[in-house]
């Protein structure tokens, strides 16, 4: 049997070192090379779990062609700044400052004597309607790849967490031939298996092969199925019941006749099947005891709570699903990332209900009053912030394992934050795991890999 090659890698917008991480979790192996980043707190987290060796805090841009040219790396790993195509962002795509450094990768790929063999960006939904994923594919389809696009989350794997995100899979073909699959002409909503699948007549334990079709659970197409504007969306808490009236799944065809299929992460949680193969929350908790004097920094605070607390989304311990968490929560409360009941014999919605009755209104009497006893009825579910721990954990950290930790000098704001711009690991893992497995040219041997 051939010896496993030693994948060589360069790591850009590596953030606290998701990616790092997710290529240890895929099985082959490779060493970083160099890492990428000009955040200071990321960079302060990524020396703290992996040493301050490869880590380089220059502009991405300022670097010269030939100094990635000398690196011969086999492989890029990259996430660049999301502001550019977030849905609350300015939406300016390739003409927004913060995408000037990807523009410049894009454009010395073609030109280099020893380009990367494969290359992994992720980023997020949204990014596949933009300027800069057209130069993306222009880039990689002159210089000789082949490539799939998706959009996954982690609920596809099991982790509660609802992180949709755009991912391009590319091989130079001509060097290491193509994808274990064939390449599809659409943005896909599933990850492709490294195998075929078992016939149904197969022994393979049937919680194994749930977990596969949850692996591969395709999303509605609305290319085959028509409209679709009838979907039905499952509300999973007070602000979620207000907040799905819109179409969460689109169509879009691009320039290049390519079309993109929008997923809606709701088709899981509506599948019995699929859904009891997503983990529940208390997986994932830190803390279950309310009385627990370090759970305190995370309560909700009263002034918080009585005004903004019918927008949070509030999930429980049992609860299979979560929102994404962004570089806001903790500082800001709304659509930042949801909210843990720890009173979880408690019914939500009743609550708020009630309790509204209860607060002050124009004409009240006595509005302190009013007030104080809406707030005594809301602090009856416990309602606190994910910890940090918790949140890097559904992001796929190794937090139990002991080989990822915060360093005491940085603040919880600061480590939710940079949180907020990392990858969830265990998704990234899975397709670096796919990439770099594939059909060998004539003479190579295979590489060996297997999704586990």
């Amino acid at each position: 049997m051939a010896e496993a090659h030693h994948f060589r890698i360069l790591e850009f917008y590596s953030g606290i070192g998701g990616m790092h991480y997710a290529f240890n979790e895929s099985g082959h192996l490779g060493d970083i090379l160099q890492a990428f980043d000009i955040n200071t707190t990321a960079n302060e987290v990524y020396a703290h779990n992996h040493g301050k060796k490869h880590l380089s805090q220059r502009n991405i841009e300022a670097v010269k062609m030939e100094v990635y040219d000398k690196h011969k790396a086999d492989v890029w790993l990259m996430s660049p700044p999301c502001q550019p195509y977030t849905r609350t962002g300015n939406q300016e795509g390739s003409k927004d400052t913060r995408a000037k450094s990807f523009l410049y990768l894009m454009n010395i790929l073609p030109k280099m004597q020893h380009p990367p063999n494969y290359l992994l960006l992720e980023n997020v939904k949204g990014f596949e309607e933009s300027d800069s994923r057209d130069l993306l594919v222009d880039c990689l389809t002159k210089a000789g790849y082949e490539f799939q696009e998706l959009l996954i989350t982690p609920l596809q794997i099991g982790i509660p967490n609802s992180r949709m995100r755009y991912y391009c899979l590319a091989r130079k073909t001509l060097n290491v031939g193509s994808f274990v699959q064939p390449v599809t002409n659409t943005l896909i909503g599933y990850i492709p298996s490294l195998t075929p699948p078992l016939p149904s007549s197969s022994s393979q334990d049937q919680g194994e092969q749930q977990q596969q079709a949850l692996l591969q659970k395709g999303f509605v197409d609305g290319r085959k199925q028509g409209d679709i504007s009838g979907l039905s969306m499952p509300s999973s808490s007070v602000a979620a019941k207000k907040r799905r009236t819109s179409l969460l799944t689109a169509t879009v065809t691009k320039e290049d006749n390519s079309a993109v299929s929008k997923p809606d992460e709701d088709d899981i949680l509506e599948d019995p099947m699929l859904a009891l193969n997503v983990d529940q929350i208390e997986k994932y908790l830190e803390f279950r005891n309310a009385d627990d004097d370090r759970m305190q920094k995370y309560m909700i605070p009263d002034k918080t709570l009585l005004k903004y607390g019918k927008t949070f989304d509030i999930v429980k311990e049992t609860t299979r699903r979560s929102c994404c968490f962004t570089k806001g929560y903790y500082h800001f409360v709304e659509s930042t990332g949801s909210i843990l009941q720890m009173a979880h014999e408690l019914d939500t919605a009743s609550v708020f209900i009630e309790a509204e009755a209860l607060k002050a209104k124009p004409d009240s009497a006595n509005p302190e009053e009013d007030n104080a006893r809406a707030l005594a009825l809301l602090r009856t579910l416990h309602l606190r912030y994910f910890t940090e721990n918790e949140v890097a954990r559904l992001m796929g950290f190794p937090i139990l394992e002991g080989k990822f930790s915060f360093p005491d000098t940085t603040s919880l704001k600061q480590r939710y934050r940079v949180l907020g711009n990392s990858i969830n690991v265990k998704v990234v893992a899975k397709l670096i795991q796919y990439l770099l497995t594939g059909t060998p040219k004539e003479g190579q041997e295979p590489q060996e890999a297997s999704l586990g």
